[in-house]
């Protein structure tokens, strides 16, 4: 999600998807490890081993995703220490302030946050609440809710890629493009781009969909080098221009 500095909040918007449909199934030691440190509202109660599930899942995604492409290493950080589902989308801002000691009344920063990964903390709202939000997105996979809490968990384990320096992880469209990637979103997995110029343009147009050209744009360049690669040169002041060259 893009960052809000001066404190970083890494947020997804509205072109995410995650997962609801996970079946029950017996509780694995992971999924039990997940449900010492998963916080859900009463209404949710029933959902823990679900929910759960999909935090042990997601976790994989991220982490097969990486070692495919060499970072064995970081693969398996750990990044998080507790899990927290809220009801509403203004509970989860509330918390997401509460955890950066923000004290002031600020607005929430966008009509499509839906979570966030901050201060060691996975937050996120229920699936439902998602679907009221971002319905069309949320229906694009049926795992989309898993998704999400696996695009989160690919944010900061970019960061633990490049040593924990966040800045060096390059621009939004780059940032948000990568973890989309990695979390196997499904977000209008059928928009290429032909060159560099079309793809540079693209990102830097300010209109519904950002996500979706995003990602496009990672793929695209994915035909050109390798993602190591482009996760190394992305905090370069002249990202582009290299692009340019590829």
């Amino acid at each position: 999600m893009q960052r809000i500095k001066p404190i970083v909040l890494l947020f997804i918007l509205s072109a995410l998807q995650g997962c609801t449909g996970i079946q029950s199934r017996k509780t694995s030691p992971d999924t039990e490890a997940i449900l010492s440190r998963l916080q859900t509202p009463v209404s949710e109660t029933n959902k823990r081993v679900e929910y759960a599930h999909a935090v042990v899942e997601a976790d994989n995604i991220v982490a097969d995703y990486l070692t495919q492409h060499n970072w064995q290493a970081q693969a398996k950080a750990s990044v998080y220490d507790s899990i927290e589902i809220f009801a509403t989308q203004q509970e989860l801002w509330n918390r997401i302030k509460e955890v950066n000691g923000i004290t002031t009344d600020i607005p929430m920063p966008t009509a499509g946050l839906v979570a966030g990964l901050e201060a060691r903390v996975l937050l996120a709202v229920t699936p439902e609440e998602y679907q009221r939000i971002s319905p069309t997105y949320a229906s694009a996979q049926k795992d989309f809710w898993m998704r999400l809490l696996a695009h989160e968990i690919a944010h900061r384990r970019h960061a633990v890629i490049l040593g924990g320096n966040e800045d060096a992880m390059g621009p939004t469209w780059f940032f948000e493009g990568f973890a989309v990637l990695v979390s196997g979103q499904n977000i209008d997995s059928d928009l290429y781009y032909t060159s560099t110029d079309e793809a540079l343009t693209q990102v830097a147009e300010k209109k519904p969909g950002a996500y979706s050209r995003y990602v496009a744009a990672v793929r695209f360049f994915l035909t050109k080098t390798t993602l190591p690669e482009l996760v190394a040169h992305a905090g370069m002041t002249d990202f582009e221009t290299w692009l340019k060259t590829l």
